[in-house]
Protein backbone atom coordinates (compact mmCIF):
# COMPACT_ATOMS: atom_id res chain seq x y z
CA UNK A 1 0.00 0.00 0.00
CA UNK A 2 2.93 2.31 0.76
CA UNK A 3 4.24 1.51 -2.52
CA UNK A 4 1.18 2.34 -4.65
CA UNK A 5 1.25 5.47 -2.55
CA UNK A 6 4.49 6.09 -3.08
CA UNK A 7 3.92 5.96 -7.39
CA UNK A 8 0.83 7.90 -7.37
CA UNK A 9 2.87 10.80 -5.77
CA UNK A 10 4.96 10.39 -8.48
CA UNK A 11 2.65 10.21 -11.25
CA UNK A 12 1.42 13.47 -9.92
CA UNK A 13 4.53 15.41 -9.55
CA UNK A 14 6.71 14.96 -12.86
CA UNK A 15 8.57 18.16 -12.36
CA UNK A 16 10.40 16.97 -9.49
CA UNK A 17 12.67 14.61 -11.30
CA UNK A 18 12.51 17.02 -13.80
CA UNK A 19 14.36 19.59 -12.10
CA UNK A 20 16.63 16.98 -10.32
CA UNK A 21 18.00 15.99 -13.84
CA UNK A 22 18.20 19.53 -15.55
CA UNK A 23 19.86 20.26 -12.43
CA UNK A 24 22.38 17.69 -12.92
CA UNK A 25 23.05 18.92 -16.32
CA UNK A 26 23.88 22.16 -15.60
CA UNK A 27 26.03 21.23 -13.02
CA UNK A 28 27.75 18.95 -15.80
CA UNK A 29 27.00 15.57 -13.55
CA UNK A 30 25.84 12.36 -14.08
CA UNK A 31 24.15 10.08 -12.20
CA UNK A 32 25.55 7.18 -11.73
CA UNK A 33 23.87 3.41 -10.60
CA UNK A 34 25.29 3.81 -6.87
CA UNK A 35 24.11 7.03 -6.24
CA UNK A 36 27.57 8.09 -6.78
CA UNK A 37 27.63 12.11 -9.00
CA UNK A 38 30.46 11.28 -11.38
CA UNK A 39 31.72 14.52 -11.27
CA UNK A 40 32.47 15.02 -7.78
CA UNK A 41 34.11 10.99 -8.04
CA UNK A 42 37.74 10.70 -8.68
CA UNK A 43 38.50 7.69 -11.22
CA UNK A 44 41.58 6.02 -10.41
CA UNK A 45 43.37 3.49 -12.86
CA UNK A 46 44.95 0.68 -10.79
CA UNK A 47 47.48 -2.01 -13.14
CA UNK A 48 48.48 -4.88 -12.26
CA UNK A 49 49.84 -8.71 -12.59
CA UNK A 50 50.40 -11.40 -10.50
CA UNK A 51 48.61 -15.30 -9.97
CA UNK A 52 44.77 -15.51 -9.74
CA UNK A 53 44.78 -15.66 -6.50
CA UNK A 54 46.61 -12.00 -6.15
CA UNK A 55 44.38 -10.71 -8.53
CA UNK A 56 41.37 -11.88 -6.78
CA UNK A 57 42.65 -10.53 -3.27
CA UNK A 58 43.60 -7.59 -4.97
CA UNK A 59 40.19 -7.18 -6.52
CA UNK A 60 38.51 -7.62 -3.50
CA UNK A 61 40.67 -4.80 -1.74
CA UNK A 62 39.56 -2.34 -4.58
CA UNK A 63 35.95 -3.45 -4.03
CA UNK A 64 36.30 -2.66 -0.15
CA UNK A 65 37.93 0.71 -0.62
CA UNK A 66 35.22 1.57 -3.55
CA UNK A 67 32.77 0.83 -0.63
CA UNK A 68 34.37 2.55 1.89
CA UNK A 69 35.24 5.99 -0.20
CA UNK A 70 32.36 7.30 -2.26
CA UNK A 71 34.44 9.86 -3.58
CA UNK A 72 36.88 7.99 -4.83
CA UNK A 73 36.60 5.17 -7.43
CA UNK A 74 39.03 2.77 -8.50
CA UNK A 75 38.76 0.28 -11.40
CA UNK A 76 41.32 -2.75 -11.56
CA UNK A 77 42.73 -4.03 -14.70
CA UNK A 78 45.17 -7.21 -14.35
CA UNK A 79 47.45 -8.30 -17.41
CA UNK A 80 49.98 -11.36 -17.53
CA UNK A 81 53.55 -10.08 -16.59
CA UNK A 82 54.65 -11.34 -20.02
CA UNK A 83 52.64 -8.54 -21.44
CA UNK A 84 52.33 -5.95 -19.32
CA UNK A 85 55.44 -4.20 -20.29
CA UNK A 86 54.28 -3.47 -23.55
CA UNK A 87 50.48 -2.72 -22.26
CA UNK A 88 51.86 -0.19 -19.88
CA UNK A 89 53.54 1.51 -22.95
CA UNK A 90 50.87 1.55 -25.11
CA UNK A 91 48.94 3.22 -22.65
CA UNK A 92 51.70 5.95 -21.99
CA UNK A 93 52.13 6.33 -25.91
CA UNK A 94 47.84 6.93 -26.54
CA UNK A 95 47.91 9.21 -23.48
CA UNK A 96 46.07 7.47 -21.07
CA UNK A 97 48.56 5.92 -18.18
CA UNK A 98 47.14 4.46 -15.30
CA UNK A 99 47.17 6.41 -12.54
CA UNK A 100 48.77 4.04 -9.91
CA UNK A 101 50.58 0.73 -11.23
CA UNK A 102 52.82 -2.05 -10.62
CA UNK A 103 56.02 -1.63 -12.95
CA UNK A 104 59.22 -3.69 -13.13
CA UNK A 105 61.97 -1.50 -12.02
CA UNK A 106 63.52 -2.11 -15.86
CA UNK A 107 60.57 0.65 -16.43
CA UNK A 108 59.85 2.15 -13.10
CA UNK A 109 63.23 4.20 -13.30
CA UNK A 110 63.76 5.36 -17.09
CA UNK A 111 59.55 6.32 -16.47
CA UNK A 112 60.57 8.83 -13.45
CA UNK A 113 63.85 10.15 -14.94
CA UNK A 114 61.34 11.16 -17.84
CA UNK A 115 59.08 13.08 -14.96
CA UNK A 116 55.64 10.50 -15.90
CA UNK A 117 56.06 9.74 -12.56
CA UNK A 118 54.90 10.97 -9.05
CA UNK A 119 57.86 12.05 -6.78
CA UNK A 120 56.38 10.52 -3.57
CA UNK A 121 58.68 11.91 -1.03
CA UNK A 122 56.37 14.78 -0.36
CA UNK A 123 53.78 12.43 0.72
CA UNK A 124 55.88 10.43 3.04
CA UNK A 125 56.94 12.95 5.11
CA UNK A 126 53.82 14.05 5.59
CA UNK A 127 52.84 10.41 7.57
CA UNK A 128 52.83 10.29 11.40
CA UNK A 129 56.00 8.38 12.73
CA UNK A 130 53.73 5.29 13.72
CA UNK A 131 52.88 5.01 9.75
CA UNK A 132 56.87 4.94 8.78
CA UNK A 133 58.02 2.31 6.40
CA UNK A 134 61.24 0.23 6.39
CA UNK A 135 63.68 2.12 4.45
CA UNK A 136 64.07 -0.96 2.52
CA UNK A 137 60.66 -0.44 1.01
CA UNK A 138 61.63 2.72 -1.00
CA UNK A 139 62.78 3.47 -4.19
CA UNK A 140 64.98 6.30 -4.53
CA UNK A 141 66.01 8.12 -7.90
CA UNK A 142 67.71 11.44 -8.24
CA UNK A 143 70.43 10.46 -6.17
CA UNK A 144 68.77 9.60 -3.59
CA UNK A 145 66.48 13.02 -3.35
CA UNK A 146 63.06 11.75 -4.66
CA UNK A 147 61.16 8.30 -4.25
CA UNK A 148 59.38 6.93 -6.89
CA UNK A 149 57.54 4.41 -5.58
CA UNK A 150 57.66 1.78 -2.76
CA UNK A 151 57.86 -2.35 -3.14
CA UNK A 152 54.51 -4.57 -2.92
CA UNK A 153 55.32 -5.95 -0.02
CA UNK A 154 58.80 -6.19 1.82
CA UNK A 155 60.25 -9.32 0.38
CA UNK A 156 63.46 -11.31 2.17
CA UNK A 157 65.57 -14.62 1.04
CA UNK A 158 65.40 -17.56 3.45
CA UNK A 159 65.88 -20.98 4.12
CA UNK A 160 63.10 -23.53 3.18
CA UNK A 161 63.51 -27.04 4.49
CA UNK A 162 61.46 -30.61 4.70
CA UNK A 163 61.38 -31.72 8.35
CA UNK A 164 61.12 -35.30 8.12
CA UNK A 165 63.82 -35.41 5.65
CA UNK A 166 66.26 -33.83 8.73
CA UNK A 167 64.18 -36.06 11.02
CA UNK A 168 65.00 -39.35 9.25
CA UNK A 169 68.84 -37.90 8.71
CA UNK A 170 69.13 -37.65 12.70
CA UNK A 171 70.41 -33.84 11.31
CA UNK A 172 69.15 -31.02 13.45
CA UNK A 173 66.98 -28.55 11.76
CA UNK A 174 68.59 -25.15 10.24
CA UNK A 175 68.92 -22.33 13.19
CA UNK A 176 66.23 -19.65 12.79
CA UNK A 177 68.47 -17.18 14.40
CA UNK A 178 70.74 -14.95 12.11
CA UNK A 179 73.57 -15.22 15.10
CA UNK A 180 73.50 -19.09 15.32
CA UNK A 181 73.13 -19.48 11.72
CA UNK A 182 75.50 -21.94 10.12
CA UNK A 183 78.62 -20.97 8.26
CA UNK A 184 78.50 -22.01 4.35
CA UNK A 185 80.96 -24.94 4.73
CA UNK A 186 78.78 -26.29 8.18
CA UNK A 187 76.04 -26.34 5.68
CA UNK A 188 77.73 -28.02 3.17
CA UNK A 189 78.43 -30.94 5.41
CA UNK A 190 74.81 -30.85 6.80
CA UNK A 191 73.37 -30.97 3.01
CA UNK A 192 75.92 -33.77 2.11
CA UNK A 193 74.32 -35.74 4.99
CA UNK A 194 70.68 -35.11 3.24
CA UNK A 195 72.11 -35.91 0.10
CA UNK A 196 71.12 -39.87 -0.55
CA UNK A 197 71.94 -42.35 -3.46
CA UNK A 198 69.54 -45.31 -4.55
CA UNK A 199 71.53 -47.27 -2.46
CA UNK A 200 70.65 -45.18 1.08
CA UNK A 201 74.34 -43.75 1.28
CA UNK A 202 74.71 -40.11 1.77
CA UNK A 203 77.14 -37.92 0.05
CA UNK A 204 79.68 -38.15 3.42
CA UNK A 205 80.36 -41.75 2.55
CA UNK A 206 82.97 -43.09 0.32
CA UNK A 207 80.40 -45.30 -1.27
CA UNK A 208 78.16 -42.63 -2.06
CA UNK A 209 77.13 -43.05 -5.76
CA UNK A 210 76.75 -39.29 -7.04
CA UNK A 211 75.48 -40.49 -10.86
CA UNK A 212 72.33 -42.27 -8.73
CA UNK A 213 71.21 -40.01 -6.21
CA UNK A 214 67.74 -39.90 -5.44
CA UNK A 215 67.38 -37.23 -2.64
CA UNK A 216 69.87 -33.83 -3.22
CA UNK A 217 70.64 -31.88 0.02
CA UNK A 218 69.60 -28.47 -1.83
CA UNK A 219 67.66 -26.96 -4.51
CA UNK A 220 69.88 -24.36 -5.65
CA UNK A 221 68.11 -21.36 -7.68
CA UNK A 222 70.54 -19.45 -10.50
CA UNK A 223 68.20 -15.93 -9.80
CA UNK A 224 70.78 -13.41 -9.15
CA UNK A 225 69.13 -12.75 -5.41
CA UNK A 226 70.29 -16.11 -4.88
CA UNK A 227 74.35 -15.64 -5.49
CA UNK A 228 73.81 -11.66 -4.75
CA UNK A 229 72.94 -12.29 -1.07
CA UNK A 230 75.68 -14.66 -0.17
CA UNK A 231 78.05 -12.13 -2.39
CA UNK A 232 77.11 -9.23 0.28
CA UNK A 233 77.49 -12.06 3.18
CA UNK A 234 80.97 -12.06 1.91
CA UNK A 235 81.74 -8.72 1.93
CA UNK A 236 81.44 -8.81 -2.17
CA UNK A 237 79.24 -6.79 -4.53
CA UNK A 238 78.06 -7.01 -8.34
CA UNK A 239 79.54 -3.24 -8.91
CA UNK A 240 81.03 -0.13 -6.86
CA UNK A 241 78.68 1.92 -5.25
CA UNK A 242 78.92 4.51 -8.25
CA UNK A 243 78.24 1.93 -10.59
CA UNK A 244 80.73 2.90 -12.59
CA UNK A 245 83.46 0.04 -11.76
CA UNK A 246 82.48 -4.05 -11.98
CA UNK A 247 83.48 -5.84 -8.62
CA UNK A 248 82.31 -9.45 -9.51
CA UNK A 249 85.61 -10.70 -10.74
CA UNK A 250 87.19 -9.46 -7.32
CA UNK A 251 87.80 -12.15 -4.76
CA UNK A 252 84.92 -11.98 -2.27
CA UNK A 253 82.38 -12.46 -4.85
CA UNK A 254 84.66 -14.92 -6.89
CA UNK A 255 84.67 -17.36 -4.03
CA UNK A 256 81.18 -17.06 -3.51
CA UNK A 257 80.61 -18.26 -6.98
CA UNK A 258 83.32 -21.03 -6.67
CA UNK A 259 81.39 -22.22 -3.44
CA UNK A 260 78.07 -22.44 -5.59
CA UNK A 261 79.54 -24.13 -8.40
CA UNK A 262 81.21 -26.61 -6.09
CA UNK A 263 77.74 -27.47 -4.57
CA UNK A 264 76.63 -28.85 -8.00
CA UNK A 265 79.30 -30.29 -9.61
CA UNK A 266 81.91 -31.10 -6.85
CA UNK A 267 79.84 -31.50 -3.32
CA UNK A 268 76.71 -33.04 -5.63
CA UNK A 269 74.20 -31.62 -2.99
CA UNK A 270 72.59 -29.74 -5.88
CA UNK A 271 70.97 -30.97 -9.36
CA UNK A 272 73.02 -29.78 -12.16
CA UNK A 273 71.35 -27.23 -14.50
CA UNK A 274 70.12 -29.40 -16.99
CA UNK A 275 68.41 -31.52 -14.56
CA UNK A 276 66.90 -28.46 -13.22
CA UNK A 277 65.19 -27.71 -16.73
CA UNK A 278 63.14 -31.50 -16.11
CA UNK A 279 62.25 -31.00 -12.54
CA UNK A 280 59.56 -29.27 -11.14
CA UNK A 281 59.39 -26.30 -8.79
CA UNK A 282 61.41 -26.77 -5.33
CA UNK A 283 58.13 -27.05 -3.59
CA UNK A 284 56.96 -29.73 -5.32
CA UNK A 285 60.60 -31.21 -5.17
CA UNK A 286 60.55 -30.92 -1.64
CA UNK A 287 57.03 -32.30 -1.06
CA UNK A 288 58.04 -35.63 -2.90
CA UNK A 289 61.61 -35.73 -0.77
CA UNK A 290 63.57 -34.98 -3.06
CA UNK A 291 65.16 -32.18 -2.08
CA UNK A 292 65.45 -31.66 1.60
CA UNK A 293 66.07 -27.80 1.46
CA UNK A 294 65.59 -24.59 -1.24
CA UNK A 295 66.89 -20.77 -0.78
CA UNK A 296 63.93 -18.22 -1.68
CA UNK A 297 61.89 -15.63 -0.95
CA UNK A 298 59.79 -15.48 1.44
CA UNK A 299 56.58 -14.67 -0.95
CA UNK A 300 56.68 -18.66 -1.05
CA UNK A 301 55.46 -19.29 2.13
CA UNK A 302 52.10 -19.32 0.65
CA UNK A 303 53.11 -22.81 -1.70
CA UNK A 304 54.70 -24.15 1.31
CA UNK A 305 52.41 -23.48 3.69
CA UNK A 306 49.59 -25.48 1.19
CA UNK A 307 52.29 -29.25 0.97
CA UNK A 308 51.16 -32.15 3.16
CA UNK A 309 54.77 -31.84 4.81
CA UNK A 310 56.26 -30.68 7.82
CA UNK A 311 58.16 -28.32 6.94
CA UNK A 312 60.25 -24.66 8.27
CA UNK A 313 62.15 -21.71 7.36
CA UNK A 314 65.57 -21.04 8.81
CA UNK A 315 68.31 -18.10 8.79
CA UNK A 316 70.42 -18.51 5.73
CA UNK A 317 73.78 -19.93 5.89
CA UNK A 318 77.08 -17.74 5.39
CA UNK A 319 80.26 -16.72 4.50
CA UNK A 320 81.73 -13.38 6.78
CA UNK A 321 78.13 -12.05 7.91
CA UNK A 322 74.29 -13.28 8.14
CA UNK A 323 72.79 -11.20 5.49
CA UNK A 324 69.40 -11.62 3.57
CA UNK A 325 68.19 -9.29 0.46
CA UNK A 326 65.41 -7.23 0.55
CA UNK A 327 63.79 -6.86 -2.43
CA UNK A 328 60.34 -6.11 -4.31
CA UNK A 329 59.11 -4.89 -7.38
CA UNK A 330 57.86 -0.73 -7.56
CA UNK A 331 54.39 0.45 -7.32
CA UNK A 332 54.02 4.19 -8.47
CA UNK A 333 51.34 6.83 -9.24
CA UNK A 334 52.18 8.01 -12.93
CA UNK A 335 52.35 12.46 -12.71
CA UNK A 336 49.80 12.22 -15.30
CA UNK A 337 47.15 11.95 -12.65
CA UNK A 338 44.49 14.19 -12.12
CA UNK A 339 43.69 12.95 -8.56
CA UNK A 340 47.58 12.53 -6.96
CA UNK A 341 45.97 12.83 -3.44
CA UNK A 342 43.15 10.16 -3.78
CA UNK A 343 45.37 7.90 -5.54
CA UNK A 344 48.07 8.06 -2.81
CA UNK A 345 45.03 7.53 -0.32
CA UNK A 346 44.20 3.93 -2.59
CA UNK A 347 48.49 3.00 -2.26
CA UNK A 348 48.62 3.05 0.85
CA UNK A 349 45.07 1.09 1.34
CA UNK A 350 46.79 -1.72 -0.65
CA UNK A 351 49.54 -1.80 1.50
CA UNK A 352 48.19 -2.07 4.60
CA UNK A 353 47.88 -5.75 5.57
CA UNK A 354 44.12 -4.89 7.52
CA UNK A 355 43.01 -4.33 4.34
CA UNK A 356 44.39 -6.64 1.55
CA UNK A 357 44.36 -11.02 2.84
CA UNK A 358 47.91 -11.38 0.85
CA UNK A 359 50.06 -10.45 3.98
CA UNK A 360 48.01 -13.27 5.85
CA UNK A 361 48.27 -15.49 3.53
CA UNK A 362 51.70 -15.45 3.19
CA UNK A 363 52.73 -13.85 -0.46
CA UNK A 364 53.23 -10.74 1.56
CA UNK A 365 55.30 -8.99 4.31
CA UNK A 366 54.10 -5.43 5.45
CA UNK A 367 56.00 -2.15 4.52
CA UNK A 368 55.44 -0.79 7.76
CA UNK A 369 58.42 -1.12 10.64
CA UNK A 370 55.44 -1.06 12.93
CA UNK A 371 54.72 -4.15 11.98
CA UNK A 372 57.76 -5.67 12.82
CA UNK A 373 58.47 -3.77 16.02
CA UNK A 374 54.78 -4.01 17.65
CA UNK A 375 53.98 -7.30 18.70
CA UNK A 376 49.93 -6.88 18.53
CA UNK A 377 50.43 -5.62 15.33
CA UNK A 378 52.94 -8.48 13.99
CA UNK A 379 49.77 -10.87 14.97
CA UNK A 380 47.64 -9.41 12.44
CA UNK A 381 49.93 -11.13 9.59
CA UNK A 382 51.79 -13.74 11.15
CA UNK A 383 48.97 -15.09 13.47
CA UNK A 384 46.17 -14.09 11.57
CA UNK A 385 45.56 -17.09 9.84
CA UNK A 386 46.81 -20.99 11.00
CA UNK A 387 48.89 -23.18 9.62
CA UNK A 388 50.32 -20.12 6.81
CA UNK A 389 53.55 -18.77 9.15
CA UNK A 390 55.53 -21.64 10.59
CA UNK A 391 56.46 -20.32 14.66
CA UNK A 392 60.03 -19.32 13.31
CA UNK A 393 58.73 -16.65 11.33
CA UNK A 394 59.02 -14.40 13.93
CA UNK A 395 62.78 -15.22 14.23
CA UNK A 396 63.65 -15.50 10.44
CA UNK A 397 61.36 -13.25 8.42
CA UNK A 398 60.74 -10.45 10.89
CA UNK A 399 64.58 -9.88 12.94
CA UNK A 400 66.23 -10.66 9.25
CA UNK A 401 64.08 -7.42 7.50
CA UNK A 402 64.95 -5.45 10.66
CA UNK A 403 68.61 -6.39 11.78
CA UNK A 404 69.83 -8.23 8.65
CA UNK A 405 69.07 -6.87 5.49
CA UNK A 406 71.97 -6.49 2.85
CA UNK A 407 72.65 -2.80 0.95
CA UNK A 408 69.59 -2.33 -1.72
CA UNK A 409 70.42 -4.66 -4.37
CA UNK A 410 71.45 -3.09 -8.02
CA UNK A 411 68.12 -2.92 -9.02
CA UNK A 412 67.23 -0.27 -6.83
CA UNK A 413 69.42 2.41 -8.08
CA UNK A 414 72.03 1.06 -10.98
CA UNK A 415 71.08 2.51 -14.30
CA UNK A 416 71.26 0.20 -17.48
CA UNK A 417 70.78 -2.84 -15.05
CA UNK A 418 68.69 -5.03 -17.29
CA UNK A 419 70.90 -4.42 -20.06
CA UNK A 420 74.12 -4.77 -17.74
CA UNK A 421 71.76 -8.40 -16.52
CA UNK A 422 70.63 -9.77 -20.10
CA UNK A 423 73.75 -8.65 -21.51
CA UNK A 424 76.80 -9.14 -19.15
CA UNK A 425 76.24 -10.94 -16.20
CA UNK A 426 73.08 -13.63 -16.82
CA UNK A 427 75.05 -15.21 -20.13
CA UNK A 428 78.12 -15.59 -17.66
CA UNK A 429 76.43 -17.09 -14.88
CA UNK A 430 75.01 -19.97 -17.46
CA UNK A 431 78.58 -20.46 -18.38
CA UNK A 432 78.94 -21.33 -14.55
CA UNK A 433 76.30 -22.70 -13.87
CA UNK A 434 76.40 -25.17 -16.73
CA UNK A 435 80.08 -26.92 -15.53
CA UNK A 436 81.75 -24.73 -18.52
CA UNK A 437 84.10 -22.52 -16.91
CA UNK A 438 85.32 -21.72 -13.64
CA UNK A 439 84.28 -18.96 -11.49
CA UNK A 440 87.05 -16.54 -12.10
CA UNK A 441 86.49 -17.21 -15.54
CA UNK A 442 82.82 -16.50 -15.50
CA UNK A 443 83.27 -13.27 -13.27
CA UNK A 444 85.96 -12.28 -15.64
CA UNK A 445 83.91 -12.50 -18.92
CA UNK A 446 80.44 -11.12 -16.98
CA UNK A 447 83.13 -7.90 -15.98
CA UNK A 448 84.35 -7.20 -19.54
CA UNK A 449 80.90 -7.03 -21.00
CA UNK A 450 79.72 -4.48 -17.94
CA UNK A 451 82.22 -1.94 -18.47
CA UNK A 452 80.58 -0.19 -21.35
CA UNK A 453 77.32 -0.58 -20.11
CA UNK A 454 78.10 0.80 -16.85
CA UNK A 455 76.24 4.34 -16.61
CA UNK A 456 76.23 5.32 -12.74
CA UNK A 457 73.29 5.63 -10.12
CA UNK A 458 69.82 6.93 -10.76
Amino acid sequence: MQMTHERSSRRRRPWRWLFLFAGAALLNVNLLPSGRAEGNVAEIKFTLWGSPFEKQALEEAVKSFNATHPNIHVTAQHTAYEAYGEKISAMLASGNPPDIAYLDYAQAFPFADAGKLLDLAPYFAKQPADKSLLESAYYHFDHGKKVLGTGLATGIILLYYNKDLFDKAGVPYPPSKAEQAWTWDQFVQVAKKLTKDKNGNDATSPKFDPDNIVTYGLSLPQDWWGYLTFIYSNKGALVNEDGTEPLINKPEAVEVLQKLRDAIFIDHIAPRPTQNKTLPSADILMQTGKIAMTFNGMWRVIDFSQLHIKWGIGALPYFKEPLTVVLSVPKVIFSATKYPDQTFEFYQYISDPKRVALFKEGLWAPLEKSYFTDPALMKEWLDAKPGVYPPESRDVIVDYSLHHAAPPPPQYWLRNIDRIMNEAITPAMDQLWSGKVDAQAAADQAAEKMKPLLQGRW
